[in-house]
């Protein structure tokens, strides 16, 4: 395995100790370790490149890992009555129509500029909402509220977007 694979596994990974930590109520650990997570994200990609050239296993495990790091710790909120159950069913519905859609495709479907988008509002909706939790008085949930709203609205159109560009990719194949 290469070191930017490696660094992909381990943000997947990273979610067990987020759990944990949101679990036993500890939301600054949590957040510190969230933070971590997100950051290999930054690195993998161009560490792949350096190194010449993404795999096609990196390829498949970097958004598969950013899906299970983000749901896994929205879900954990939900359970704790931070964040909003029906923003985690939204998200986490569309990733499995959206990991069904590239299983299923006969082309690739590239992310798009909105589904990274949506991935940076989802990251930072889960910070927002780790910070409101770990730190009440500070003020920060309805920041939080509201990021979480814009991250499942463009969540829900990348989505249906998505799905428009699979529905094309099979009538009109390249």
């Amino acid at each position: 395995m290469t070191l930017p694979n490696a660094l992909t596994a381990a943000r997947a990974l990273l979610v067990i100790p987020v759990i944990g930590l949101i679990a036993i109520g500890d939301a600054a650990a949590a957040l510190a370790v969230f933070l971590v997570a997100a950051a290999t994200d930054a690195v993998d990609g161009p560490l792949a490149r350096r190194r010449g050239g993404p795999t096609a296993l990196g390829a498949a495990l970097d958004p598969l890992a950013d899906k299970v790091l983000i749901v896994g710790t929205l879900a954990a909120l939900a359970v704790r009555g931070i964040a909003p159950v029906w923003a985690v069913l939204l998200i986490f519905g569309r990733e499995l129509v959206a990991v069904e859609l590239r299983v299923r495709s006969p082309h690739a479907l590239s992310a798009s500029v909105d589904g990274k988008a949506k991935t940076v509002l989802q990251v930072a909706a889960s910070l927002a909402l780790l910070a409101s939790a770990a730190w009440p008085s500070a003020g920060f949930a309805p920041a939080a509220n509201a990021l979480v709203a814009v991250a499942a609205a463009l969540t829900l159109l990348s989505g249906v977007r998505l799905v428009l560009r699979a529905r094309q990719t099979t009538a009109h194949p390249a």
